[in-house]
């Protein structure tokens, strides 16, 4: 009895993780400006970075087999109890309490760490906050100019991307002309090439919005099942458990260096998804890469045009019939590409995502990644400022 009662006690001290990572979610969702000074600035880079060191020198994706091996420990651990509990006769009900301390203390450590590795960021000033753009409601010839210029330039690199790829060769057509994107990609070297300079972009753009500044970036790793990320309608994913980015490989390869961008912003403490798609269109935008830029402009154009079809639909028509025959190529095998994943495991997986945002102070669930328009908007302004009337 005397050994049951330790067993007990060591398991409940377990908890206590758990406990503080709540009290310290309470504090954070309470007091932001002090969460974005102590925390987000302050202890997180550097924590982080140490917690994520030993992953981020993996050439793979460790945070896959930690899912794997998160699952397999469930297995066994439910049958392993599965079993005490038949056979333990007269002990069962001290079996059903060693399974409940056991999955409460390791839920306990979990919840601790993903705090710490994600959670209190929720709770952080705004990107917008932080680098100074004021959100404001816009117009409809605002929101039809912007989408005009994206899709200028999405044409402009597209044509660049093109132009280095088919040197001597003749024009392609269809299928063919959309695989360009992805021939550019590998005679530069692939996935690996864009995962550091990825890094490389996003220590550049730091240096113009210090919030993005940390110790370690750790770069984008290739899923190896990413086929199954696609039936669960995921680009890429950012693991708290290990620090990393982590993406879906699968599908044309023209948009995963948004997505590397959009993932590491997470991992630099953005986790609102409308934001780290902003930070993941600012890591694009001025890289030296055409196809890292067309990426980018790629990403914008989607939400920008799709908020354009709502408010002026003749002019969002307008619009995509100016696209160049190289990105509409592009565009087609994309939704081709995703048409092929639409049912239930998507659905319940955007049904999961959305209750996760909620969870999280983004009232708007999955909808929230519209609001990445509004900061689109935004930088335009800054970049081409309304002219002062003169006398």
């Amino acid at each position: 009895m005397e050994k049951s009662e330790t067993y007990r006690l060591k398991r409940l001290w377990l908890l206590l993780p758990g406990a503080a990572a709540l009290v310290l979610t309470w504090v954070a969702s309470a007091n932001p400006s002090l969460t974005e000074a102590w925390f987000s600035r302050g202890v997180y880079p550097w924590l982080s970075s140490a917690w994520g060191f030993l992953p981020s020198l993996a050439p793979f994706s460790v945070a896959q087999w930690v899912v794997v091996a998160a699952l397999a420990f469930c297995i066994g651990w439910l049958g392993f109890y599965l079993v005490a509990f038949v056979r333990g006769r007269g002990r069962r009900r001290f079996v059903l309490w060693r399974a409940l301390t056991t999955m409460l203390a390791v839920l306990s450590v979990a919840y601790c760490i993903f705090a710490l590795m994600c959670g209190l960021n929720y709770y952080r000033h705004t990107f917008a906050e932080d680098a100074g753009f004021e959100l404001r409601e816009s117009s409809t010839d605002e929101l039809a100019a912007l989408c005009e210029s994206l899709a200028a330039n999405m044409n402009e690199t597209r044509a660049e991307v093109t132009a280095t790829t088919n040197e001597g060769e003749a024009t392609r057509a269809g299928a063919e002309m959309a695989a360009i994107p992805d021939e550019y990609a590998e005679s530069r070297g692939g996935f690996w090439t864009y995962s550091h300079e990825t890094v490389a972009n996003m220590e550049a753009l730091a240096e113009r919005y210090p919030a993005l500044a940390r110790p370690l970036y750790s770069p984008p790793k290739p899923v190896l099942f990413s086929e199954l990320m696609s039936y669960a309608d995921i680009a890429g994913m950012y693991f708290p458990f290990t620090v990393g980015s982590n993406i879906n490989v699968d599908g044309p390869f023209f948009t995963i260096p948004a997505t590397m961008g959009h993932e590491m912003a997470h991992q630099c403490g953005f986790m609102r998804e409308d934001e780290a798609n902003f930070i993941g269109y600012l890591a694009c935008k001025d890289a030296t890469d055409p196809l890292t830029r067309y990426s980018g402009y790629s990403l914008a154009y989607e939400y920008a045009l799709s908020a354009l079809v709502k408010a002026d639909r003749d002019t969002a028509v307008a619009v995509s019939d100016g696209l160049s025959e190289e990105v509409k190529a592009d565009r087609r095998a994309r939704a081709e590409y995703l048409k092929q994943f639409e049912g239930p495991v998507a659905e319940a997986s955007n049904a999961a995502n959305d209750a996760y945002l909620k969870a999280n102070q983004q009232q708007d669930g999955t909808r929230s990644y519209g609001r990445m328009v509004d900061l689109l908007l935004a930088e335009a302004r800054e970049e081409k400022p309304e002219e002062t009337p003169t006398d």
